[in-house]
């Protein structure tokens, strides 16, 4: 439970010297278990003009969560001119569907008015490294009830198909000279994960005096489970009361939302010089044995990198989300 104190284990995966375009940052790991001794985690890894695209390590879970494979190579590479994706490619779930991979990422463009558009895409794999498009557009971008932008969706299945949580625009406004994005956590369904409803409605809705809830995930682990997201107020780019903190909701078995959000609490609280010592973010949680796993961004949306924590017996007595 998120009253309880989370062990942070350290940094796990900072960007690599000498690379060929990586350049900063690791950002919202991603992970697909493959066996109970092969984790694969994706993460988006930027370039000297802070585009992002897709990347992976292999982590073994039983062995402190030791790194057995590197793949620093771009997964997936930018989308055409004039596509949703064309400036920026972030993973952010993956789940295999009949032995395919499927990645559901955020793609990005820059825009004239506002710093940039997102919009959700979907590739595919054969082998969880190569990916395709699964189509040329988004399978959920602006729309009827989603007007700014839809990002960092969480996909699960459901017993009648598919459900979505994702971060959704609700507008853009000027704050201390500058234009920032506000977003709340949204949802949809679909009956096979690639046609969504674009009736989409608000799953956390934003309120006062907060600006932003980023990066919806659900940990799954029996009869109820718990919706993890990072929460930020208006200042948030520097340490202060506005950065972003991690947070999570208790989910009965058929996904509804109980109760205020909760702060993560850890046991060893970051401190000056940490990679973590004043933002937390992104976080990506899932059981392993009795305990939750979390892998999650520090400081400057995860410019070092990316780290993980352990919360003992998290896992225990828990239950799992199927509507």
């Amino acid at each position: 439970m998120s009253s309880r104190l989370w062990r942070r284990e350290g940094l796990l995966v900072s960007v690599q010297p000498g690379h060929a375009w990586w350049a900063s940052h690791a950002q919202l790991p991603t992970v697909l278990p493959l066996s109970d001794r092969l984790w694969r985690v994706y993460f988006a890894a930027r370039d000297a003009d802070n585009r992002s695209r897709p990347m992976a390590v292999d982590l073994d879970p039983a062995d402190n969560m030791r790194i057995v494979a590197e793949h620093f190579t771009a997964l997936l590479d930018f989308g055409p001119l004039g596509a949703f994706d064309h400036e920026g490619v972030l993973p952010s779930s993956a789940l295999v569907v009949d032995g395919q991979v499927r990645l559901y990422y955020t793609g990005i463009v820059v825009r004239a008015d506002v710093r940039g558009q997102g919009a959700i895409g979907l590739a595919l794999s054969d082998d969880g490294l190569s990916f395709r498009r699964a189509f040329d557009g988004p399978v959920l971008g602006t729309g009827p009830f989603d007007p700014f932008f839809s990002v960092a969706p969480m996909v699960r299945r459901a017993p009648d198909g598919y459900r979505m949580l994702y971060v959704g625009g609700t507008s853009w406004q000027a704050v201390n000279g500058a234009l920032d994005p506000f977003y709340e956590i949204r949802a949809s369904r679909s009956a096979d994960g690639l046609v969504w409803d674009q009736h989409t409605r608000t799953a956390v809705a934003l309120e006062p005096p907060w600006a932003g809830l980023a990066r919806p995930w659900l940990s799954e682990t029996g009869r109820s489970s718990e919706l993890w997201f990072s929460r930020r107020g208006e200042a948030y780019r520097a340490a202060g009361d506005g950065a972003y903190r991690l947070l999570s909701i208790e989910a009965n078995e058929h996904g509804a939302l109980s109760g205020p959000a909760a702060p993560l609490r850890f046991d060893n609280p970051p401190g000056p010089g940490d990679f973590d010592s004043w933002m937390q973010a992104y976080s990506c949680v899932l059981p392993y044995g009795d305990d939750l796993v979390m892998f999650y961004n520090g400081d400057d949306f995860g410019r070092a990198g990316f780290g993980w924590a352990r919360l003992p017996g998290g896992a225990r007595d828990k239950g799992g989300f199927d509507s």
